[in-house]
């Protein structure tokens, strides 16, 4: 849900006015991306920006609000601003966490979905080497749940593990294909995720699934009509997107001694029965810190498998490219390769700049984005 700018300074005023008393339990944080960027080709397409110099794509602002209600109860809040969505605020985060014991917490509510090794601080640029983390692999096009988490941290020998629970559900409009989805959703999904922090070795993994899963994408969605006027009912079922069992599954490591890192995520993602293909994604990142300085490489990749062609052939030729449209609309199989420099303007903002590669094997283009930002916590 998005809210005017007017209306949330008038929230924003309203609890300025609360009693001093109630003020003082609340906590209040933030972050910041002041992000621009261009593609060097007058055709150059990537991650939202084109040849014209563009600060809209990747410029946010966030504030968070945190209230301890109990010495074990709190309630934490954050809106945020995009530049990619006109700078509209919407609510990312609304849950009330209760912590069981030292090692043990619950949060009910709007959560982020732990996919990743850095979904938790996905919108904060300052928390990671990258100026964007790899879009090879932080691709699901939906970030948040409506549910519940269980976390639990753990000491076994020499090793912290952290494990996290959830269960619950996803609605939300997203991109894909290029195209908006309307009413995007995600029923009954659960899931875990454990990592393991061993000296200065982190390695995590992650397993999720939904029996319920529906997408539409409005140009996918008029090529099925397409099917189904021309008595292709059946195909047009099979091919959608519409409580179908989904999965998603990853792996990461990152080795950081503090002066040198490398790390990496394979993750696969399947929705069975339906258009969506077999999504394979991974990246290797590694990087060098001097001082103030860091810089840093990353090579990632798409790779996708499209669905079964001959489980959806059909006699009718001009149908069968319908299908075959279908089948190859949201495929990705790209390359992309960044390099970056880093600069620590102050104890808590940086400076990054990033050149990034991409290689799209389906159409035989690169493309290549030059981009700086300014990323900032508070």
């Amino acid at each position: 849900m998005k809210y005017s700018l007017a209306a949330c300074f008038g929230a924003a005023a309203l609890v300025m006015s609360l009693p001093s008393q109630a003020q003082d339990k609340i906590q209040w944080s933030g972050f910041g991306n002041i992000a621009a960027g261009m593609t060097t080709g007058s055709d150059d397409e990537l991650f939202g920006y084109d040849n014209d110099v563009d600060f809209n794509p990747e410029s946010l602002f966030a504030l968070q609000a945190k209230a301890n209600l109990s010495d074990k109860l709190s309630v934490t809040a954050q809106i945020m601003s995009r530049g990619s969505e006109d700078f509209d605020l919407g609510v990312e985060w609304a849950y009330l966490q209760y912590q069981l014991t030292d090692a043990a917490s619950i949060n009910v509510g709007k959560l982020r979905l732990p996919f990743y090794m850095y979904s938790d601080s996905l919108d904060v640029g300052y928390s990671y080497h990258w100026l964007r983390t790899p879009q090879s692999v932080y691709r699901v096009a939906f970030d948040n749940y409506t549910g519940v988490s269980f976390q639990h941290n753990a000491f076994v020998g020499n090793f912290i593990f952290n494990t996290q629970v959830i269960a619950g559900n996803m609605q939300d409009d997203i991109e894909a294909g290029g195209s908006e989805a309307a009413e995007a959703e995600m029923n009954n999904l659960i899931g875990f995720n454990t990592s393991a922090i061993y000296n200065n070795l982190t390695m995590r993994i992650a397993y999720y699934q939904t029996n319920d899963t529906n997408i539409h994408l409005n140009e996918i969605d008029g090529l099925l009509a397409t099917l189904r006027e021309a008595g292709a009912a059946q195909v047009a079922s099979e091919l959608e997107v519409s409580e179908d069992k989904g999965t998603f599954a990853g792996v990461g490591f990152m080795y950081d001694n503090f002066n040198w890192f490398v790390g990496g995520e394979y993750t696969e993602l399947e929705v069975d029965g339906s258009y969506i293909p077999e999504q394979r994604s991974s990246y290797l990142t590694a990087g060098k810190r001097f001082e103030d300085w860091t810089l840093h490489a990353t090579v990632g990749q798409t790779d996708d498998k499209v669905i079964d062609a001959e489980r959806f052939s059909v006699p009718v030729p001009q149908l069968q490219a319908v299908i075959n449209q279908v089948a190859t609309q949201v495929i990705s199989e790209n390359t992309y390769t960044s390099v970056g420099a880093n600069f620590n303007i102050a104890p808590s903002a940086v400076l990054k700049f990033d050149v990034t590669h991409s290689d799209d094997k389906l159409i035989d283009e690169s493309d290549v984005l030059v981009s700086a930002a300014v990323q900032f916590v508070f």
